[in-house]
């Protein structure tokens, strides 16, 4: 399961990026999610002038030049963005937001900066000719993209295949792996030039979004300006340039190599909020698994890259091939074991079930069919499903907003590792006081590892190696305490 020992609803890191103005001036604080292409995504590059880059990043930057403050980006977890402009701890909410009612509540929504088609593409001759047709359909979408959750929630095909590169996408539909794909109108468009017209769009957009900025609902003068500043981005085709720059170099081909491995990246995909494991410190990626990552990439002598994507994501992304391993707390369950090969476990947990004090729940067979919270797309869902047989599952972002839901009784119980409930537990009491239980029932004992392609034996062998090394020198646990110590000593100071 994927479980993030950190994640709080409180947790971020600020990633200041400065202007040519005053460093007197009130920075501008912007939170944003990094799993949003091609509008706010994260460069592993060290070289790189920001960690964090797309469509929004450019507007902000621009929305700072122009209003003399300097800026400084928050990366939060998609849903944080709304809590902390609601607490007036952000001035800017950015990450390819639709304009929705929805979104609307409780904030102020920009003028929209930029507006997307999806489109439905096949190989000519394709079997797909219809978005009906798409129901039993295997359906690539590029990871990280707001076409994912249409995809998933709206058309809810037999497969969704996730890609990182329009690369990967052509070689999936010539090896049929995937039956169709949905793409932006523009990314379409030049996927078919690219590829002399061996594809085509069928029918009509699928749908048309528009993207807007959110601020607190009081901030009317701040949003009048910004959305000055929106109209002059558009008008002077800074948009369009930004369109184009970023789609490009999220869909880069890597040149052509020598052999198979000659400098061809070690492409592993993982989740950024997940202490010890992986979480952001100082503007960099780090972890046990980022550290153990970059010996099997040294191993393997490759270069490593690092993608950010949702949870749900990474399993996909390896099964597809289009990364190499898959990272951040991946329980190993024969049900996994079909479509994945796992390393060795290099980590171990239980799960907890947390209830209200003074709840009546002292069992688990006094919580089946309750209302039960977890994390989508992890095992603590499948225990939710299956164990508790609850009457509804409400799914969270992380175990703060978990915790929360159980505080609001929203939910009657929440399950999560032992080692995340905990700290979301301990930072929720220090905030507010308010306090939850842990029942005295431990889930049996899980082990995670490192999932790769069915057939990549190689890079397992790398990893086993790695971890087998890394535990005999007694590594593993140094590296688990040490970044659990950073985490614990992160300015979590709102």
């Amino acid at each position: 399961m994927k479980k993030l020992f950190f994640l709080s609803t409180i947790l971020f890191l600020g990633i200041t990026i400065l202007t040519s103005c005053s460093k007197k001036d009130k920075p501008l604080i912007v939170a944003c999610a990094v799993s949003t292409s091609p509008y706010c995504y994260y460069v592993d590059d060290p070289h790189a002038p920001a960690p964090v880059a797309g469509i929004d990043i450019d507007l902000i930057n621009e929305i700072g030049k122009e209003l003399g403050r300097p800026v400084q980006i928050k990366i939060v977890p998609f849903q944080y963005i709304f809590t902390l402009l609601s607490r007036e701890e952000a001035d800017i909410g950015a990450a390819g937001i639709t304009v929705t009612p929805e979104h609307s509540d409780g904030v102020l929504v920009s003028s929209h900066y930029d507006t997307s088609s999806q489109v439905i593409v096949v190989p000519n001759g394709s079997a797909v000719k219809n978005e009906s047709s798409l129901k039993t359909a295997r359906v690539a979408v590029q990871e990280g993209a707001s076409d994912i959750t249409l995809v998933r929630e709206t058309i809810r095909p037999k497969a969704v295949l996730p890609f990182l590169t329009l690369e990967e996408l052509n070689t999936a539909f010539a090896k049929r792996r995937a039956d169709a794909a949905v793409l932006d109108a523009m990314q379409a468009d030049s996927f078919i030039k690219a590829n002399k017209g061996k594809y085509k769009i069928l029918g009509k957009p699928l749908s048309r979004q528009q993207y807007g900025l959110v601020f607190n609902k009081d901030e009317t003068k701040l949003a009048a300006a910004v959305n000055k500043v929106i109209e002059n981005f558009k008008m002077s085709g800074a948009l369009q340039k930004s369109r184009t720059e970023h789609f490009d170099a999220l869909n880069a081909i890597p040149p052509a190599r020598s052999n198979e491995h000659d400098g061809k990246p070690f492409i592993v995909c993982l989740e950024s909020s997940f202490a010890p494991f992986v979480l952001m410190n100082r503007n960099q990626l780090v972890g046990m698994d980022i550290e153990i990552a970059k010996e099997i990439a040294r191993e393997l002598k490759r270069p490593l890259r690092i993608k950010i994507v949702p949870f749900t994501e990474v399993l996909p992304l390896v099964e597809s091939g289009s990364a190499d391993m898959g990272a951040s707390g991946i329980s190993i369950t024969p049900e996994r074991k079909k479509t994945v090969l796992f390393s060795l476990p290099y980590a171990k947990t239980v799960r907890r079930v947390l209830v209200n004090t003074g709840s009546p729940y002292a069992t688990l067979d006094n919580l089946k069919g309750k209302v039960i919270g977890a994390k989508k797309g992890t095992k603590s869902e499948d225990f939710s499903v299956g164990t508790l047989q609850a009457e509804k599952t409400v799914h969270f972002d992380n175990a703060m907003q978990g915790i929360l839901g159980l505080l609001d009784h929203k939910i009657d119980a929440y399950v999560d590792d032992d080692g995340e409930a905990d700290l979301a537990s301990d930072k929720i009491a220090s905030i507010d006081g308010r306090r939850v239980k842990m029942l005295d029932i431990s889930i049996p004992l899980e082990e995670y590892g490192f999932a790769f392609q069915l057939d990549n034996t190689e890079a397992k062998a790398a990893a086993d190696n790695v971890i087998e090394t890394k535990r005999l020198r007694g590594e593993i646990n140094a590296l688990s305490r040490m970044y659990m110590s950073i985490y614990m000593t992160l300015d979590l100071d709102l």
